[in-house]
C-alpha cells in the first residue's frame, strides 16, 4: 500500500497520468533533454547542476540493470548493495511535497515489476529536473549575454556622453550609425 501512495505521489510529481504511458512519457523526456543537451554544447555552455543530473542518469540505469540481472531478486542486501552507486547522487533524487522533503531511492522490492515501476518514476523525476536544469542554464546564459550587451553599450554612451533615454529615442537607423562609433 504504502508503495502504491508512494508511487501515485510520483505520477502526480511527473504529470504522469494513469491513462498516460510511462515509457512514453520517459521517452519524450529524454529526447527533450537531448535536444537541450546539443543545445548547451552548441553555445558551450558548462553547468554543474546539469552535468550532476546527467551522471545521475547514468548511474541510475546502470545501476537499475545490475538489479535486474539479480537471480535472487528477495535478496535485499544485495538490492541495497547494486544500488550503492546511486547514494552519491542521493540529492537528485528528492521531491519537495508539502514543504517536506522525499526521496524516491529504495531497494528491497520482492518483485522486478514493482522496481521497475519505481524507477521508471525516480526516473522520470530526474529527466524532469534536468531538463528544468538546462532551460535555466540556457536562460542564464542569454542574461548574460543581455548584461554584456547592455555594459558594452552604456559605457560607450557614457563615453559619449549621452544617456540611455537619449539612445532609447533614437531611431533604428539613428542608433546603427552612432554604434558605429562604438568601441
Amino acid at each position: 500500500m504504502k508503495r502504491i501512495f508512494i508511487f501515485s505521489l510520483l505520477s502526480m510529481f511527473f504529470g504522469i497520468s494513469y491513462g498516460q504511458n510511462v515509457d512514453e512519457t520517459l521517452n519524450k523526456r529524454s529526447i527533450r533533454t537531448d535536444s537541450l543537451t546539443l543545445e548547451l554544447q552548441k553555445y558551450n555552455i558548462q553547468d554543474n547542476k546539469v552535468e550532476y543530473l546527467q551522471n545521475a542518469r547514468k548511474v541510475l540505469k546502470s545501476a537499475i540493470d545490475d538489479v535486474l540481472k539479480l537471480e535472487d531478486f528477495n535478496n535485499k542486501t544485495m538490492q541495497k548493495v547494486l544500488m550503492k552507486p546511486l547514494t552519491e547522487y542521493y540529492d537528485a533524487f528528492n521531491v519537495e511535497r508539502d514543504k517536506k522533503t522525499i526521496n524516491t531511492l529504495r531497494y528491497g522490492f520482492k518483485n522486478k515489476e514493482d522496481f521497475v515501476s519505481h524507477y521508471k518514476a525516480a526516473e522520470a523525476l530526474l529527466l524532469s529536473k534536468l531538463i528544468d536544469l538546462q532551460y535555466q542554464a540556457l536562460i542564464d546564459d542569454a542574461q548574460r549575454v543581455i548584461d554584456e550587451v547592455n555594459m558594452y553599450i552604456s559605457r560607450n554612451l557614457k563615453r559619449l556622453g549621452m544617456t540611455i533615454e537619449e539612445y532609447e529615442k533614437l531611431s533604428e537607423n539613428d542608433k546603427k550609425l552612432l554604434e558605429k562609433s562604438f568601441k
